[in-house]
């Protein structure tokens, strides 16, 4: 287990390497993508309309450009303002939380300092002379070439990686068939039929929720810039864009965004009202779409959990920057898509995937083993909430009855242990049946019914579980108990004179005395009916037990409560 583990790690860092390595090549392809993917539908749209592929992928990428455009002018306009007046507004802070100081409040001391600081270093005139210190300045025989170089370089490379990302954006849209059948082509026809499914539901959840995101934080963003304008903040555009931007970033991008535009708000107007309004537009705002326009349009169509993308997004952004920061959402949706669909990377899934991460039943099991028996009522009851209390002896107490003797047949837990979890459950289902509002129907007249356990106190809740499952059915049964003896156990069925008979068995400890206990009641009572109930599936449980069952005298075999139960109900009926 330890060179496997080693062997994973190492793997997992050789991957990390390769992608920090690659991020040169890598980011500008992922970014391609990204806007392919946001592009695509727009581009099909006008495709069904009549266009044809070039000018349909030309019209969508030309409006996305002047857009862009237009909204970058805007933005190092308002930028460039904010530039010249940002050492007013730092003293006029300074000032307020200077007042504030004065009122008591010295919380502030430190951050009105840094203000003060920052004011004196953005303003040019509070430089003094006595502060100037000469440059020597050395040229030599490139000093032209370096000059151009220190000019241009800062310049080149984003222009040169925008360059990029959008003739390799217009080569994914106009050839977008073409790749996805040379993707195919590589995997190989044996596994034509995976990669298929695998490759559908990725460019479904990505571009669904990508465009959505889109749109969605788009119009966050044009709100914002409405309501900062209409309460008359400036830089209304900046800020709107900005919030729209930080929305991108899982959980913590709303909480980012509201700081610049409400601390500008409470530098250049009296009071508090401005800033309180300006932070609870950003706040209402981001509620409606959190709580409301999201869970409608997105629903759960991600499969990836909130604290997944949270985790995710510092990795990327630590990988590649801000740049990965815009594609960990994506990323993180295929990773999860190839851990359900690819068996050697299921732990994908598992780690950020947004299903429950144990079924009810183990989850119930485990909380009854840690002796954790409140949060294992809250989990059946709210179960039972959802569904039925039958429902959930089914779905949760019976599995983790499974569990706790799968667990006793390995020696991972005594039989001490598994009698106080055996007890737990029990207890559970007191207070299930407590807090209930069922009233318990009269028993109709029908085939007196005996119940029985096989050997344990576990088989004992199974047959408690199907006299509580009977009792909503109107019927009712007679439990014997858990004698010690067999012998015993049998002569206490005969005592009730039954016609139908219910054994309750757990396996696989449970069948041997099962078989004994049909055995004999077929021989001094040839005409009872005897249902067995064995936990399990009748597809998946096993075929030689239920044979042995059967020569041994039982007439059906139940695999879970309810079905033992309307056994047990439809023969009680018949004359």
């Amino acid at each position: 287990m330890r060179g496997v583990g080693l062997g994973v790690v190492a793997q997992i860092a050789l991957v990390v390497a390769m992608l920090a390595l690659g991020r040169p090549v890598l980011v500008p392809v992922a970014l391609a993508f990204y806007f392919a993917f946001v592009l695509t539908p727009p581009s099909d749209a006008l495709e069904r309309r009549g266009l044809p592929r070039a000018l349909s992928v030309a019209s969508v990428v030309g409006v996305l450009l002047a857009a862009l455009v237009v909204l970058g002018v805007v933005l190092v306009a308002q930028i460039a303002e904010l530039a010249r007046q940002m050492q007013t507004y730092s003293l006029q802070i300074s000032q307020k939380l200077a007042s504030v100081r004065a009122d008591g409040l010295g919380v502030f001391n430190d951050l009105s300092k840094a203000l003060s600081d920052l004011s004196a270093k953005l303003d040019p005139a509070q430089v003094t002379p006595d502060k100037v210190t000469a440059v020597r300045v050395v040229t030599d025989g490139l000093s032209a070439f370096r000059q151009v170089e220190d000019v241009l370089g800062p310049i080149v490379a984003p222009v040169a990686l925008v360059v990029i990302v959008l003739v390799m954006t217009v080569f994914a849209l106009a050839h977008r068939e073409d790749l996805r059948e040379r993707l195919l082509q590589l995997v190989g026809p044996n596994n034509l039929t995976l990669a298929t499914r695998t490759m559908a539901e990725a460019v479904n959840r990505v571009s669904h929720l990508l465009v959505t995101q889109v749109y969605i934080n788009t119009g966050f963003g044009a709100v914002i810039s409405l309501g900062l304008y209409s309460m008359g903040i400036p830089y209304a555009v900046l800020w709107g864009a900005l919030a729209g931007l930080l929305r991108f970033v899982p959980m913590l991008g709303a909480l980012i965004a509201p700081i610049f535009p409400t601390l500008i708000a409470f530098a250049i107007f009296p009071g508090w009202l401005k800033a309180a309004l300006t932070l609870g537009l950003f706040l209402a705002i981001d509620a409606v779409l959190g709580n409301v326009i999201e869970p409608m349009v997105l629903g759960k169509r991600t499969g990836v959990s909130a604290l997944s993308l949270l985790i995710s997004a510092l990795f990327w952004t630590w990988l590649w920057g801000p740049l990965g920061l815009v594609l960990a959402t994506p990323l993180t949706i295929c990773a999860a898509v190839l851990g359900r669909h690819v068996p050697e990377l299921s732990f994908l899934a598992i780690a950020l995937g947004d299903e429950v991460g144990l079924s009810a039943g183990t989850n119930f099991y485990q909380r009854t083993l840690a002796k954790a028996t409140r949060d294992a009522h809250r989990l059946a009851k709210q179960h039972a909430r959802e569904s039925s209390l039958p429902d959930t002896f089914d779905e949760v107490v019976v599995p983790a009855l499974g569990l706790m003797a799968a667990d006793l047949n390995l020696q991972a837990i005594d039989q001490s242990a598994a009698n106080r979890v055996v007890q737990d459950m029990s207890e559970v289902i007191d207070r299930l049946q407590a807090s209930e509002a069922v009233d318990i129907k009269k028993p109709r007249a029908g085939k007196p019914i005996v119940g029985v356990s096989a050997e344990s106190s576990a088989d004992a809740l199974l047959l408690r579980m199907v006299r509580i499952t009977l009792e909503r059915r109107a019927s009712a049964m007679v439990e014997v108990g858990q004698p010690a003896d067999r012998s015993k156990a049998l002569a206490a069925v005969l005592q009730h004179q039954p016609e139908l008979v219910c054994i309750a068995a757990l396996p696989p400890s449970g069948t041997v005395n099962a078989r004994f206990l049909c055995r004999r009641l077929r021989a001094e009572a040839a005409d009872v009916f005897i249902v067995v109930l064995l936990p399990g599936s009748a597809d998946t449980g096993s075929r030689e037990a239920d044979a042995r069952l059967r020569e041994a005298g039982a007439n059906a075999i139940a695999y879970d409560v309810r079905q033992a139960a309307k056994l047990l109900e439809d023969n009680a009926r018949e004359p």
